[in-house]
């Protein structure tokens, strides 16, 4: 999961980054979304039960979020 939620972090700061510029952020957008869903279906395949992938997912999302604005040493 932590390959997505690196992908999710990337894609969001190139988003950023676009709108400070005055630049087109729907594809980005896109991209986003479509990395939430594949962390969705990974959750769903891993927990069955429904209300429980939904946490999940939740904390996932919180926990790529926050990452966003962590600065990585080179």
């Amino acid at each position: 999961m932590s390959d997505l939620r690196d992908e999710h972090a990337r894609l969001w700061r190139k988003r950023e980054r676009y709108r400070s510029h005055g630049g087109n952020v729907e594809q980005i957008a896109r991209q986003v979304a479509r990395v939430e869903d594949r962390m969705a279906q990974r959750i769903k395949e891993m927990v069955s039960n429904e209300r429980r992938a939904t946490e999940l997912l939740q904390r996932e999302l919180e926990a790529a979020r926050g990452q966003r604005y962590t600065i990585k040493g080179v």
